[in-house]
């Protein structure tokens, strides 16, 4: 049955990480009926969440990177100011606030980088999930779909390092490995066209390419139509992001 899950003795997960860099097709081909899901996602999301907290903490000791994201904060609190929807006293106490907070920025830094890797981790596997059940028509449960995305994201740990090299050796946290940097010295964070080219980086449209051939895989689909999907989602979470002005 389509669904029914192996207990056959499979490769290493350091098999399955090469695989997705070059070989995905191979890579995803017993995550949907493997027996043990947890070993393709459980160390994707903890190494994801570690990296977010260590980098966190780097970003808020270097002082040019800090007063960057300071900065940033500053101008959507001003934008909010202008919309009216927050008087210019209230805007003042609150930027106050935050220069006042030291290292609890970096504590909060990491708790609200936990919080979003998790909902950004889990749902992403959920909307997997439903278009497998609604469009794809697959019986597979909601664990193969969350294996399927945590393989992939190796690929997006990958980039998360790239970017961060890059970030520190530009002192600038606009530096990302995409065409953002084609305007790296006149990025302004509250111009949605800005936010949009840094959205179009190489490891994110890696990414989604490899979930597409591991969608496809486990759900028994074509290649294309498991492309297509993602291709999809990714650019329609990409302009979601840039209109919430989502870091990720």
């Amino acid at each position: 049955m389509e669904n029914q899950e192996t207990t056959a003795s499979q490769g290493s997960l350091g098999d399955y990480i090469i695989n997705v860099f070059s070989a995905p097709g191979e890579a995803f081909s017993e995550v949907g009926t493997s027996a043990k899901k947890g070993r393709f996602w459980v160390p994707t999301y903890l190494l994801t969440i570690l990296f977010a907290i260590a980098f966190t903490f780097v970003m808020f000791s270097n002082e040019a990177l800090k007063d960057q994201i300071m900065e940033a904060q500053e101008k959507a609190i001003q934008e909010r100011v202008d919309s009216a929807s927050m008087t210019q006293e209230q805007a003042d106490r609150q930027i106050e606030g935050m220069r006042g907070m030291g290292g609890l920025f970096i504590v909060f830094g990491s708790i609200g980088a936990v919080i979003m890797i998790t909902v950004y981790f889990f749902g992403a596997a959920l909307v997997l999930w439903l278009i497998g059940k609604l469009l794809l028509k697959s019986a597979l449960p909601y664990s193969a779909y969350l294996a399927t995305y945590g393989l992939a994201a190796w690929i997006g740990i990958l980039g998360a390092i790239v970017t961060a090299l890059m970030i520190l050796g530009f002192e600038s946290v606009y530096a990302t490995p995409g065409l953002a940097l084609t305007i790296l010295q006149e990025f302004d964070p509250t111009n949605r066209t800005h936010l949009l080219l840094s959205k179009v980086e190489i490891f994110g449209i890696w990414q989604a390419l490899v979930l597409g051939i591991g969608l496809g895989k486990v759900t028994q689909k074509s290649v294309g139509t498991g492309v297509t999907v993602a291709a999809v989602l990714w650019l329609v979470w990409t302009l979601i992001s840039v209109l919430i002005r989502s870091p990720f």
